[in-house]
């Protein structure tokens, strides 16, 4: 009895986790696809391989979005187009805030608390925080 009670329990876990392997790809393959129209949209090549740049793409009611900080410049640009920036410098670093329609957002930075972590950027659209982008490794 105890035989049949574990094979059921191990073909339920084992259809659970191909459920979950679907949706996870197919979650992998939608933001892949967003990607790929943003890198064509702002005229790059590969986003990783551009080291003067930071990149946030992310879905913003459900359109796929991004930001770029031009690291040379201080300039700001939210889908491929440049926008109205001011940036505040202090001791513990910098914010750099910009508005797009109604939507305010703000880009800070700070060093890392190591030296060899360098500065650290974050994103925040109206007070929440974006999170970086991240390269897929699967």
């Amino acid at each position: 009895m105890s035989v049949i009670l574990t094979a059921c329990k191990n073909s339920r876990q084992r259809a659970i986790e191909k459920a979950l392997k679907k949706k996870a790809e197919k979650k992998r393959l939608k933001r892949e696809a967003a990607r790929n129209q943003l890198t064509e949209k702002l005229g790059l090549d590969d986003l990783e391989d551009v080291h003067n740049l930071k990149i946030w793409t992310f879905m913003l009611n459900g359109e796929p979005t991004s930001v770029v900080l031009h690291l040379d410049t201080l300039e700001v640009a939210w889908n491929g187009d440049q926008v109205e920036s001011t940036s505040d410098f202090c001791h513990c670093g910098s914010t750099i805030d910009f508005k797009i329609g109604a939507r305010h957002g703000q880009i800070t930075t700070t060093s890392g608390s190591r030296p060899k972590d360098g500065l650290i950027y974050s994103l925040t659209i109206d007070g929440s925080i974006v999170p970086d982008s991240m390269q897929d490794n699967e």
